[in-house]
């Protein structure tokens, strides 16, 4: 499978996970069928079973109105690729010719910190003195 084929079918197979999960909330929850989802979209149950199982292809529109009918919104972010992990900005033309999406500005990544570090914040945190009201 080539690189664009893997990353749709990955996003795509993110994005029935999410309205599994969320249908799976409901139907605990307040017991919603996918009956009564179909009925809220004008479809029936067997549409609505192969849609939330991947075994149909949900356009942007349809992903909206199942989660609409159960009382959910849809949630999209684009992030970009580092370069490092982009197939198309790693590849250069015969010309030389530079990526047209433009390079990523790197930012500083700040690990967990480790044990030392959180002693001495807390300790700063509770040996800070108490404020003084004022007018006292």
């Amino acid at each position: 499978m080539d690189e664009q084929s893997q990353i749709g079918s990955e996003f795509m197979a993110r994005v029935n996970n999410e309205i599994r999960r969320a249908m799976a909330v409901e139907k605990s929850s307040r017991k919603i069928t996918q009956q009564a989802i179909a009925d809220k979209i004008g479809t029936s149950r067997h549409v609505v079973n192969r849609q939330v199982q991947g075994m149909e292809n949900l356009g942007a529109r349809r992903i909206a109105e199942l989660l609409w009918a159960i009382g959910w919104e849809p949630y999209f972010e684009a992030r970009k690729i580092p370069e490092r992990d982009n197939q198309f900005c790693m590849r250069k033309s015969s010309t030389e010719e530079q990526s047209p999406v433009p390079p990523q500005k790197t930012e500083r990544i700040i690990g967990v910190p480790d044990q030392e570090m959180l002693n001495r914040l807390w300790g700063d945190i509770i040996n800070k003195p108490a404020p003084v009201p004022a007018g006292a």
